[in-house]
């Protein structure tokens, strides 16, 4: 199984109404349920309007999220790309035009070897 990450852009309700809210709220209900119903799903959370743009001159503020920015994420486990676009295609953030961008996440663990030294964690192997 291969881990992935559903970087969800635009799709804000600023526009809509309260049952269209309702509505919208219940749909992203269903298909996280579904997601977590199927067994793939790890993490995933909304995130804020407000952002710092860091680049090598320095750090700009932005308010409001522009159309382009990231508003929340998922990661999920599933066989291959094919299989989480797929899963990607239910989703709600399209009813409000946003979109999502789906990248295979790298893997270090492939890297690590159990030490049986009982401290909890796996040892880097050489």
């Amino acid at each position: 199984m291969k881990e992935y990450i559903f970087l969800f852009k635009g799709g804000k309700t600023n526009s809509a109404n309260d049952q269209e809210l309702d509505e919208h709220e219940r749909a992203w209900d269903q298909w996280m349920d579904s997601l977590e119903e199927e067994g793939v799903l790890i993490d995933g959370l909304p995130m804020k309007d407000h952002a710092v743009i860091v680049d090598k001159n320095g750090a700009s503020a932005r308010q409001e999220s522009a159309d382009d920015s990231v508003t929340g994420y998922l990661i999920l486990e599933t066989t291959d790309m094919e299989m989480a676009v797929e899963m990607a295609q239910d989703c709600p953030i399209f009813d409000f035009g946003g979109t999502i961008e789906v990248r295979e996440l790298e893997s270090h663990l492939d890297d690590l070897e159990d030490d049986d030294d009982d401290d909890g964690f796996r040892d880097i192997a050489e």
